[in-house]
């Protein structure tokens, strides 16, 4: 099937002279100079570098929570600069979603409860989003532990509950910040290869951040990120 060379080139995610600065107390931070990035459907990506390089910083623009103060994002042919707060939002809950280092469960929730969550403030029915609930917990290998709350899971077993949170969306995105770093090396190991499993099973595009360069050899590209600036960015064979 012959594609046109627009439908093969246009990037899921298109960033051009992105800028954000912070201020800690009198001191200007610049958190990211001047990034351009193209991320396409279907890729498994790691942005690396030291603390302070603005890892976090490049995923809150990437995943629309944090607008750049120059420069330009695309997310799905749409320039989000035209979209207002209660837009973007929206924008964001349909096609983005997110895994924290920290896992952020609710706690007083099963897996199950906590995984139909974002789906029931979507406006799906319960019943509904139960049921898809189940399907995602059941690609993550914890369709088990559907009525466990948080606090009865180990670590990796709740960040997987936090990537079944993220996917039942249907996301177009995931945005992993850190996803490992709360575990083991060999749950970190496991957390990776599920990610990179699903992004090859279901063609979810996922872009996590990390500091441990074990994790880098899973991704077919790796984005090195030093003082707010793209250092390299390298493209497996």
């Amino acid at each position: 099937m012959s594609h046109s060379p627009s439908e093969v080139v246009q990037p899921l995610v298109r960033l051009r002279h992105v800028r954000r600065h912070f201020l800690l107390g009198e001191t200007r931070v610049e958190a990211l100079r001047q990034v351009s990035l193209d991320i396409h459907s279907g890729e498994f990506l790691a942005v690396w570098g030291p603390s302070g390089s603005g890892k976090s910083t490049l995923m809150n623009v990437l995943g629309l929570i944090d607008a750049p103060d120059d420069g330009e994002v695309w997310f799905d042919g749409q320039d989000t600069r035209q979209l207002d707060d209660n837009a973007l939002t929206d924008f964001r809950g349909q096609k983005i979603g997110f895994v924290f280092q920290s896992f952020n469960l609710v706690p007083v929730l099963s897996a199950l409860e906590n995984v139909a969550l974002p789906l029931q403030i979507q406006g799906l029915p319960e019943r509904e989003a139960r049921q898809r609930a189940e399907g995602v917990l059941a690609e993550v290998g914890l369709e088990r532990f559907r009525d466990s709350r948080p606090d009865c899971l180990s670590g990796g077993q709740r960040q997987r509950v936090a990537i079944a949170r993220a996917l039942a969306i249907q996301p177009r995105l995931v945005i992993a910040d850190e996803p490992t770093a709360n575990l083991d090396s060999e749950n970190a190991s496991m957390i990776v290869s599920l990610m990179r499993e699903l992004n090859r099973r279901k063609g979810v595009t996922f872009a996590f951040t990390t500091h441990d360069p074990r994790l880098l050899e899973h991704v077919d590209r790796k984005i090195l990120l030093r003082d707010g600036s793209v250092e390299s960015d390298e493209v497996s064979a």
